[in-house]
């Protein structure tokens, strides 16, 4: 009857560790996705869950994709503090630093990337770069 119930507690942890690695955020490593803006701006992050700050234009749920045309809706924090959402048009997309090892180095300095990362740190399997025309409306 122990081991019964040692087996059946085994079988409950392992389920739980698979259901966290269901969630593409929990995973330890994920692309880099490294936004450059026309207006100066610039957002990199391998976090998924700091893509709650950018929607597809008009539309309330989480982001599946990024096409060349297509609007998106940023949130930024202006110099007041304040929740600005401003709209950008996806220019084009570019995939860098295809890796095959993820603890290889990565050598250079690329101009279109960010000073700084957001989120939690990650290793990445590669730089997806979106670069995006500021709407003005």
């Amino acid at each position: 009857m122990l081991k019964d119930l040692q087996v059946l507690e085994l079988k409950k942890i392992n389920i739980t560790k698979n259901k966290a690695m269901n969630k593409a955020s929990e995973l330890p490593y994920y692309p880099r996705f490294i936004f450059n803006f026309n207006d100066g701006n610039c957002f990199s992050t391998g976090d998924l869950d700091e893509f709650e700050y950018i929607k597809e234009h008009g539309n309330d749920h989480e982001i599946t994709q990024f096409l060349p045309g297509q609007k998106i809706d940023v949130s930024w924090v202006n110099e007041d503090e304040e929740l600005e959402i401003r709209t950008y048009s996806v220019n084009k997309i570019e995939i860098r630093q295809i890796k095959y090892d993820l603890d290889e180095p990565t050598y250079g300095i690329n101009m279109n990337d960010c000073s700084a990362i957001n989120g939690r740190k990650k290793k990445w399997m590669m730089e997806i770069y979106v670069f995006l025309d500021k709407i003005e409306k």
